[in-house]
């Protein structure tokens, strides 16, 4: 009887603690409603009154006719902008290109390199022509193209605007390395060029048994081979002779002849020549530089 009464005694504390443990697991989530209630506050629709509802409006319309001016004179800078830049380029178009502020005055034509063979004022009388044509339509390499070909001295010619009205003309002339039987002098390149008043008479006189077609690759081997001759060689020269293209002949003022061969080898076959000129002979043979000869 004393058992029944102890196991029926226990039954309520176990029931009094379920109660305990489900009130404690009610309040822990009453208070996570509670905090997630506060986190998350509600949006509420409120209703202005008409009056509100007014200014609201006319601030809007008022923010937006600021906005629609601030777009408009934005693109009323842009239209001025383009607008003054097309005029200035239109102005500047103008002046270089049509108006005579930059035209050319042959006065102010400066002219370097020039000579007697091809005088200055025969340059500015060339360049005369385009007189009052503005500096940057004036076809530069038309002209010194049409130096060179007026002017066969005339090497090489460099035209150059210099503003306001000005042109520079750079001229590079040829240079006389021997002479013809008929005064002309002959250049580097084989060019025979007229003496134009030049002092001819200490230039070696050469000529050429070369067809015509071939005269001025003849000049030029022959020019080559006295250019290349030391001073104290070309003192003893009195003339040279192409024969043909690969035979130059050089003539001593000794009256000894010089078998040079073609124009290549050329220092070195000064130097050979130099020192058998020191023997006696009236032929001397250099075309084969390292076995010369020497005959009489």
């Amino acid at each position: 009887m004393s058992n029944r009464k102890s196991s029926f005694s226990r039954r309520p504390k176990a029931t009094e603690v379920s109660g305990k443990t489900r009130a404690s697991k009610n309040r822990r989530q009453a208070g996570s409603k509670s905090e997630k209630a506060l986190s998350k506050p509600r949006a509420r629709q409120v209703t202005l009154a008409s009056r509100d509802r007014a200014v609201v409006s006319s601030g809007l319309a008022q923010r937006r006719q600021e906005i629609a001016q601030v777009k408009r004179r934005r693109q009323l800078r842009r239209v001025v902008i383009s607008v003054l830049i097309t005029i200035v380029v239109v102005a500047l178009g103008y002046l270089f290109w049509f108006s005579p502020v930059f035209a050319l005055d042959p006065a102010q034509t400066r002219v370097m390199g020039a000579s007697a063979q091809a005088p200055a004022k025969a340059v500015k009388d060339e360049v005369a022509g385009y007189e009052g044509k503005p500096l940057l339509r004036l076809p530069t390499r038309r002209i010194a193209f049409s130096l060179q070909k007026e002017n066969p001295w005339i090497k090489q010619a460099q035209v150059k605007r210099e503003f306001p009205q000005g042109l520079a003309v750079y001229l590079t002339l040829r240079q006389p390395v021997a002479r013809t039987a008929q005064g002309a002098v002959v250049d580097l390149e084989g060019k025979v060029l007229p003496a134009n008043g030049l002092e001819v008479s200490k230039l070696v006189e050469v000529g050429s048994n070369c067809p015509q077609a071939r005269a001025t690759d003849c000049f030029k081997s022959v020019t080559q081979v006295i250019n290349s001759l030391p001073p104290e060689l070309k003192e003893k020269m009195d003339s040279a002779q192409v024969v043909r293209l690969d035979n130059v002949e050089l003539q001593l003022k000794s009256g000894a002849k010089v078998v040079w061969g073609a124009s290549r080898d050329n220092q070195k076959k000064a130097q050979v020549l130099t020192v058998l000129l020191q023997r006696g002979g009236s032929v001397y043979n250099v075309t084969d530089y390292a076995h010369p000869t020497i005959t009489g």
